[in-house]
């Protein structure tokens, strides 16, 4: 474990409280000037089972939820002993080498390696209130106690959360702080060389980022049915609607919300709408109409474990194919897939202005790690210019909606506009939009119209930003990723190179069209591809793109990736190779 950080775990079972204390000592760091980088492990049942929040915090960036834990905040037996006990792996979690908390009344505790903290969690709570979670809350006090944070900043955090329940903040604050008080009456405080600076950060999650961008990237409407885990976006939508102009649908379903989503951008009023893969899988055949209309849209799409339902509650990037081949023939599309949260920032913002610009429908692809942990962010820049693209001036005579450009892209007209009456329409058609298939097919228009739609991906690929590398300069080893893989990758090229092995990365965010100097940065080096799925989608899709040889590291259990673990993938990868 690293000097210059904390690692915290709140553990125990569904219905325990464990989120919301895990998000409380999340804002509890990042209000201390911490960075903080959050890791929500949680199963699919209201009550039982096993969930636990992880926080990781440091003076430094942070880049993942990272390896080794300092304190385990356990809720019950079973979180106690599940993360103190080095032969139960949660898809990768380091146990306990540091201190646990938990009530006293847990007895049977024997590992050599952890520092037992008892303290009468449910005695002190009931001395303040009769809610039998408030043992959370001094537990919390504690363990805020074990890391050397100031008191009132805890304080601060509980009285912004309960602050709309009367006396209840109170409550919280006297029982959080006896823990905390009784926690350095028993035990000594964890020594780390942790700076805190007082300087408030930022702290949002991938779905909030993608909300915040879609509101400075001018959405005017947000249209989904719920589906975890891109419900992250449209709950923070939904609770800010009115504070940002935006008005949110919930429709019947995800056919809905799409069609919903393309009349109003048809209209003008920029709207996108958002799901996981198996609503999406629902709105292809609406995505192709989009394409056929050269109508704006942007999806976002948040990817869980499949197929079917799957494990919802768990990550995956096992969509890729899915929206790659989205609806029924060939037309534009582009995919962004950002890295982190302030990515979906700028990302989400970015792909309303492409979508105008190239009048294709552009998919932003997040997964569940990305869309719903927690991740400081210093700052969000809001300066931004909206750009609607071509668009047909008033009273332009015999208008062609469909005209057939060196760069694909046609003067778009929105209904209302004077004298600029023409057809849309989801069947081939000609430059004015008559469709060119009801009575006989004129095979030179549909190759025309089709050569005209095709050339906007190149015209897109030619103003596309430079692909992002990772120490990669003098690297004889190159990892490739895509998405939310970026942190863990980047930490993992750093063990690495403290053995002595040139290895970095190539951090792809657009993932389709790609980038043709991604085949240049890699040339002449060891090429290893890291993904979350089984059959390595993203490497097929560049071994098409650039006939190079890759080796493929996956993981598909469900689990985010741990830069420990995959550091050791990535060596034993590179040592394969070498013996050859």
């Amino acid at each position: 474990m690293k000097d210059d950080e904390i690692v915290i775990r709140v553990a125990g079972a569904a219905g325990d409280g464990v989120q919301s204390a895990g998000l409380i000592i999340s804002k509890t760091f990042s209000r201390s000037g911490l960075n903080v980088m959050t890791y929500n492990y949680y199963q699919d049942i209201v009550r039982g089972g096993q969930s636990w929040y992880q926080i990781r915090a440091s003076h430094n960036p942070v880049k993942s939820q990272g390896d080794g834990l300092d304190v385990l905040v356990a809720l019950n037996r079973d979180g106690l002993e599940r993360h103190t006990n080095p032969d139960i792996n949660e898809g990768g979690a380091s146990p306990l080498e540091g201190v646990a908390i938990f009530d006293e009344s847990i007895s049977d505790h024997s590992s050599r390696k952890v520092t037992y903290s008892p303290i009468p969690l449910g005695e002190i709570a009931a001395k303040h209130s009769k809610v039998t979670l408030v043992k959370n809350t001094v537990a919390m006090g504690g363990a805020m106690a074990a890391l050397g944070i100031e008191f009132e900043t805890l304080a601060e955090v509980i009285r912004n959360t309960f602050g709309s329940k009367g006396t209840v903040a109170e409550q919280n604050v006297a029982a959080a702080r006896e823990g905390y008080e009784y926690y350095l009456s028993k035990y000594k405080p964890i020594r780390k060389n942790i700076r805190f600076d007082g300087k408030k950060k930022m702290l949002l999650n991938g779905g909030e980022a993608v909300g915040l961008g879609a509101v400075s990237g001018g959405v005017k409407m947000y249209i989904a049915y719920p589906m975890t885990p891109a419900s992250s976006c449209l709950h923070f939508l939904a609770a800010h609607a009115k504070q940002y102009g935006v008005f949110v649908k919930i429709p019947e379903d995800e056919i809905s919300a799409i069609n919903m989503t393309i009349g109003a951008n048809y209209a003008g009023v920029r709207a996108m709408t958002g799901s996981s893969g198996g609503g999406f899988s629902l709105m292809v055949e609406a995505l192709g109409m989009a394409g056929m209309l050269e109508v704006p849209i942007v999806v976002y799409e948040s990817q869980r474990s499949g197929p079917s339902t799957g494990l919802p509650t768990k990550t995956e990037q096992g969509d890729l194919n899915l929206v790659l081949g989205a609806s029924q023939g060939d037309f534009p599309r582009i995919i962004l897939a950002p890295s982190n949260v302030e990515e979906c920032f700028y990302m989400t913002r970015d792909a309303l202005n492409l979508a105008e610009l190239y009048q294709t429908p552009v998919i932003v692809m997040s997964d569940l790690y990305l869309s719903e942990h927690d991740e400081t962010v210093d700052h969000l820049d809001t300066d931004f210019r909206i750009d609607h693209g071509k668009r047909a001036a008033d009273g332009e005579i015999n208008y062609r909606r469909y005209l057939i450009t060196d760069d694909g892209i046609s003067p778009r007209a929105v209904p209302g506009q004077a004298g600029l009456m023409h057809n849309e329409d989801s069947d081939e058609h000609d430059e004015f939009g008559n469709v060119v298939s009801d009575a006989e097919t004129d095979p030179m228009k549909r190759i025309a119209m089709m050569e005209k739609r095709m050339r906007k991906i190149e015209t897109y690929r030619s103003g596309m930003p430079k692909t992002r590398t990772y120490k990669l300069d003098d690297a004889e080893i190159a990892v490739i990723q895509w998405g939310s893989t970026r942190g863990v990758v980047e930490e993992a090229v750093d063990a690495l190179r403290d053995k002595g092995i040139k290895v970095g990365a190539v951090e792809v965010t657009h993932v389709f069209p790609m980038n043709p100097d991604i085949g240049k940065l890699v040339e002449g080096k060891q090429v290893i591809v890291v993904e979350q799925n089984y059959t390595g989608q993203f490497d097929r899709l560049l071994k098409s793109e650039f006939q190079m040889e890759t080796t493929l590291v996956n993981k598909f259990n469900g689990e985010a990736f741990y830069p420990g673990e995959l550091a050791t993938q990535i060596q034993k990868v590179i040592m394969e190779v070498t013996k050859l």
